[in-house]
C-alpha cells in the first residue's frame, strides 16, 4: 500500500500538473492551443464529406488516428495529429472540439498546454493513457521529459482509465498504478525499467473495484499471480522476469483462469530454468489464435503436451539456450505441428534463417494467395544450424506444413560451418531464394555447392530463382566460377565439377551484389552482367 504521505504529495503533485489549467498561466496556454487550431478559412459547406453525419465523420477520424496509439518515441502523437485536423476547415474543427471522445488520448510526449485541454474537453468520458512505447522494454533506454509528472497525473485520472500503457522508473510508481482505483479499466500494460515485485496488502489490486480488464501486459513487474485481475483475460503477455515470474503451475492456474484468451506471450525463460514441471491433464483452450513462447524446453514441451488449440492460428516458440535442449527438439517440432489439425500443403512459404550466436530460425509465412493465414515459426539458439537443421528437415506424418517455396538466408552468422550445413540440404526441394547479408564467413563452399552435383546426382539449388549477397566475405572470381558453370558460358566451359551433369539449371531470374568499391573486381562484375543479363543483375557499390 502506498503510505499515506507519499499518497497525498502524489496528489498535490499531480493536481499542479492536472489542474493547471484554473491557473491564469494556463488560460494563457489555451489561447495558444486556440491559435494553433485555428482553421485557415472557413471551408465549404458543401464538400461531400461534410454532407456526412456526424457520427460517422467521428468514426472516420477515430479510424484513421487508431494507429498512432501504438508507437516508439518519435513520430507524431495523436492529440498532434487531431490538433493538426482541427486546422483543416471550421467545421471540422467544431466537430472535433464538441466530441469529448476525440480528446480522450492523452501522451506523454504531448505538451502539457494540450494535455490539459484533451482532459478536460473529453469531460467524464473514459480516458486512453499512452507513456510507452511499443515493443519490449529494454529498448527504451530513456524516458522522455515530464515523464514522472505525466504518471502522477495519469494516476490521479485511475477512475477514467479505460486503456492505459506506462514506462515506470521504479517500483514506487508501479506500485501507485496497481493502487489506483480503476473501475473502467479494460486494457493495462506496465513496463518497468528495474524488474520489480507489486506488494499489495492483502494482494487486492486497484484497491478492491471490480474492473473491466480484459488485456494485461507486465513487462518486469510481477504481481501477486493468483490475483483476480488474472482471470477472463483475451490478451496476455509476461516478460522480463527472472525469479519473480510464476511458477509452472502458477502459470497454467492462470491459463486455465482465462478460458476466452484469444492471444498468450510468455517470456519466462530464467525464471523457468531449474524448475522441472509436472505433466497435467490436457484442458482446451478453444478461442486461442496466437501463441508466443520463450521458455526452457522442458516448460515449452509439457505445456505443447498439455493445452489443445483448435482455433490456433499462429504459433511461435523461441527456445532457451541455456536449458539444454539435447533429444527434446524433435518432439517439440512434432507438438507445434499437431496443434494445427490439418496439413497445409502449398499455402506457405518456408525460410530457413541462420542468424548470430549459432540462431536458427524455421518461419513459415502465409502465401500470397493464402493472406491471413496460419504461422508457424521456431527459433534455436546456441546449438550448431546444422545438427538443428536435421531435426527440423525429418519427415513425419505430423508436419503439417509443406511449403510452396523455400528461402535459405544468412543474417550475419559467424562460426558456420558452411559446408555441412549446405550438405544436409540436398535433394531438399523448392528451394527458390538465396540471401546472404553481413557474413564474415567465406560463402566460397556455397559456390562451390552450386556449381557441382550434390549427393542426390543434381546441381545444387536445381530451382533456385534468386540470389542475393549484400556486405558479405566473398571472391568475386568465386562467384563467376559458379555462374559459368550454371550458365554453360562458353568462355568458362564446364568445370570438372559439374562433369555429368547434363542438363543446366534454369537461369536465375534475379542476382542482387552489395559491396565495398574495390576496382579490381569491375571487370568481374561487368562479366557477371553479360552472361546473366542486364534485367537480371544489380549491383549496389558502397
Amino acid at each position: 500500500m502506498v503510505p499515506s504521505g507519499t499518497k497525498y504529495r502524489l496528489k498535490y503533485r499531480a493536481d499542479d500538473y492536472a489542474g493547471v489549467i484554473k491557473s491564469p498561466l494556463e488560460r494563457d496556454q489555451r489561447q495558444s492551443f486556440d491559435k494553433m487550431t485555428a482553421p485557415p478559412t472557413d471551408h465549404n459547406g458543401t464538400v461531400p464529406l461534410h454532407q456526412l453525419p456526424v457520427e460517422i465523420f467521428v468514426q472516420i477520424i477515430t479510424r484513421a488516428l487508431e494507429h498512432y496509439r501504438a508507437r516508439g518515441w518519435w513520430g507524431p502523437t495523436y492529440l498532434g495529429r487531431l490538433v493538426t485536423l482541427c486546422r483543416v476547415c471550421k467545421q471540422w474543427r467544431d466537430v472535433i472540439n464538441n466530441t469529448a471522445s476525440l480528446w480522450a488520448t492523452i501522451d506523454v510526449l504531448d505538451p502539457p498546454a494540450i494535455t490539459s485541454a484533451a482532459i478536460l474537453r473529453s469531460v467524464n468520458h473514459p480516458l486512453n493513457i499512452i507513456g510507452a512505447p511499443s515493443g519490449v522494454i529494454k529498448f527504451a533506454t530513456w524516458l522522455p521529459d515530464r515523464t514522472d509528472e505525466f504518471i502522477k497525473a495519469a494516476i490521479m485520472l485511475s477512475t477514467r482509465w479505460s486503456s492505459i500503457q506506462l514506462v515506470v522508473p521504479s517500483s514506487d510508481e508501479a506500485l501507485a498504478i496497481m493502487n489506483a482505483p480503476a473501475p473502467l479499466l479494460q486494457s493495462l500494460e506496465v513496463k518497468s525499467m528495474v524488474q520489480t515485485r507489486v506488494h499489495l496488502q492483502g494482494g487486492v489490486m486497484f484497491q478492491g473495484t471490480t474492473c473491466q480488464l480484459r488485456r494485461l501486459g507486465l513487462h518486469g513487474v510481477a504481481i501477486p499471480w493468483d490475483s483476480y485481475i488474472l482471470h477472463n483475460l483475451q490478451y496476455l503477455s509476461i516478460s522480463g522476469l527472472d525469479e519473480y515470474g510464476p511458477s509452472y503451475e502458477e502459470t497454467l492456474g492462470i491459463l486455465k483462469g482465462c478460458p476466452s484468451l484469444l492471444e498468450v506471450e510468455l517470456s519466462l525463460k530464467l525464471s523457468a530454468a531449474g524448475e522441472t514441471p509436472k505433466k497435467e491433464t490436457p484442458f482446451r483452450m478453444a478461442e486461442l489464435s496466437f501463441i508466443s513462447l520463450y521458455l526452457s524446453h522442458d516448460w515449452t514441451l509439457v505445456l505443447l503436451e498439455t493445452i489443445q488449440l483448435p482455433s490456433i492460428r499462429s504459433v511461435s516458440l523461441d527456445l532457451d539456450p541455456h536449458s539444454g535442449l539435447g533429444h527434446l527438439l524433435r518432439r517439440i517440432i512434432k507438438c507445434a505441428h499437431t496443434l494445427f489439425l490439418t496439413n497445409l500443403d502449398g499455402q506457405h512459404n518456408l525460410s530457413i534463417i541462420v542468424s548470430t550466436f549459432r540462431c536458427l530460425t524455421w518461419a513459415c509465412e502465409p502465401t500470397e494467395a493464402n493472406r491471413g493465414g496460419t504461422r508457424f515459426e521456431i527459433t534455436t539458439q546456441d546449438r550448431p544450424p546444422s545438427e538443428t537443421l536435421e531435426d527440423f528437415l525429418v519427415e513425419t506424418p505430423a508436419n503439417r506444413f509443406k511449403p510452396a517455396s523455400i528461402t535459405i538466408e544468412f543474417d550475419r552468422p559467424f562460426e558456420l560451418d558452411l559446408s555441412t550445413f549446405l550438405t544436409k540440404l540436398d535433394g531438399v526441394d523448392r528451394i527458390r531464394n538465396i540471401m546472404a547479408s553481413d557474413c564474415t564467413c567465406d560463402l566460397q563452399p556455397l559456390f562451390t555447392y552450386m556449381s557441382r552435383a550434390t549427393t542426390k546426382d543434381q546441381w545444387g539449388f536445381p530451382k533456385l530463382e534468386r540470389l542475393e549477397i549484400h556486405m558479405s566475405a566473398f571472391d568475386p572470381s568465386d562467384l563467376l566460377d559458379m555462374i559459368k558453370a550454371r550458365y554453360g558460358s562458353e568462355e568458362g566451359g564446364r568445370s570438372n565439377t559439374s562433369e555429368g551433369l547434363c542438363d543446366l539449371p534454369p537461369p536465375l531470374k534475379w542476382v542482387s551484389i552489395g559491396r565495398i568499391k574495390v576496382e579490381s573486381d569491375k571487370d568481374i562484375f561487368s562479366f557477371l552482367e553479360d552472361i546473366i543479363g542486364p534485367d537480371c543483375f544489380e549491383l549496389m557499390i558502397f
